[in-house]
């Protein structure tokens, strides 16, 4: 049954699916209780992400003491010392930031998945084995006449099957006994064909699809970052989310016109059952609310305040006109010392001079006056009479 790797995946998807029609008869229904299955199927992850938050959010007062020790600074060298911090504070509570990532990485592989299962229905709904698919195939192009290296999808075929279904009665192998066994993907008999991909030059109720997503897919975007912790965040950050809420759903939109339009029903109902999953996550796993003790309390202890020195080492040095300021933040410090050992080696080269030159400067000031000899003291005698 597992024909490739990607078997591993699409066989039990499938078989939800073919399940889910059996009891419902519509696929657009069934597709709603897929998407049902597998929110509760991958609830315990939901769990374990909701717990991630709470666990973020019980840092904010310590997280937020480490922004506001490194506030005003903008340098790179700063941002890379902040983060640093932060991340020894995630590491030292235990706290994975990459922990609550999973589900959201599993919906890929989900998607694509699906995309085979809708797109292969012979194989995935019908269960039949690849040569009577190849069988089933060549026989639907000799009833339309196909164009050489022409070739039908899965689901072109099974809208053939469904007009012309004595033609393939004869084929070896073919356990679909009567066309009311192949998938209807046409919703409540309005022409609404979930197997047909929207296209902008036909307009009709498929075009609702892209736009419903769009509109889905924002809206819940919007509303889960109402309901899940939003750690602090700088400009830049807030603005990149910003852009982030219009180009994901145009991105879904964008796939919407690329392939049937059953993945954009999906993801539609995906987003819808994300919001009510999330509601229930944070009522069950409340976030913790702080007081505004806890905050100094965290300041206090990652707030990085200096400590208070003795006269003479405080957070100032002064020489003469000179004021050396230290920095608050501890990033500083080397910078900070070797310019003040710097300013002191100055200021006791300034005091040494100042102190050689008082020493013998007297002598230099007042002048060495010469000794009189007895021959001048004669001749100045001789002079007064």
């Amino acid at each position: 049954m597992f024909e490739n790797i990607f078997d591993i995946l699409n066989v039990p998807l499938g078989f939800i699916i073919r399940v889910s029609y059996a009891l419902t008869n519509n696929y657009a229904i069934a597709l709603l209780l897929f998407a049902i299955v597998i929110k509760v199927l991958l609830f315990p992850l939901g769990w374990k992400q909701q717990k991630n938050m709470v666990k973020q959010a019980s840092l904010r007062p310590k997280e937020q003491a480490i922004r506001s020790k490194y506030a005003g600074r903008d340098d790179n060298v700063t941002k890379q010392k902040m983060q640093e911090e932060i991340m020894a504070l995630y590491q030292k509570e235990n706290f994975n930031p990459m922990g609550g990532c999973l589900p959201m990485l599993l919906q890929m592989p989900i998607l694509f998945s699906l995309y085979h299962v809708v797109t292969n229905p012979l194989k995935y709904l019908c269960l039949q084995s690849a040569e009577v698919i190849t069988n089933i195939t060549t026989r639907a192009g000799e009833i339309v006449q196909l164009a050489e290296k022409q070739v039908l999808s899965q689901i072109q075929v099974v809208e053939i099957m469904k007009q012309n279904f004595a033609s393939f009665g004869d084929i070896n192998g073919m356990t679909i006994a009567s066309a009311a066994e192949l998938p209807n993907f046409n919703v409540f008999g309005t022409g609404f064909d979930l197997s047909q991909v929207p296209n902008l030059s036909e307009p009709g109720w498929l075009l609702l699809v892209p736009v419903l997503t769009f509109v889905f897919s924002y809206s819940s975007m919007i509303l889960n970052r109402k309901l899940m912790y939003q750690p602090q965040q700088d400009a830049q950050s807030n603005a990149s989310m910003k852009i982030m809420d219009f180009t994901m759903p145009l991105m879904s939109v964008w796939i919407s016109f690329s392939v049937p339009a059953v993945l954009g029903v999906y993801w539609i109902f995906q987003n819808i059952l994300g919001v009510v999953q999330q509601f229930i996550l944070t009522k069950i796993l409340p976030y913790p609310t702080f007081t505004e003790e806890d905050y100094k309390a965290a300041e206090r202890e990652y707030g990085g305040k200096p400590s208070k020195k003795k006269k003479g080492s405080g957070m100032t040095a002064t020489s003469g006109d000179k004021k050396l300021v230290r920095s608050l933040h501890r990033i500083d410090d080397e910078e900070y010392m070797a310019a003040y050992e710097a300013q002191q080696a100055e200021e006791k080269a300034e005091k040494e001079a100042r102190k050689a030159a008082k020493n013998g400067g007297g002598n230099e000031l007042i002048g060495q006056v010469p000794l009189k000899d007895e021959d001048d003291k004669s001749s100045e005698g001789k002079d007064n009479k």
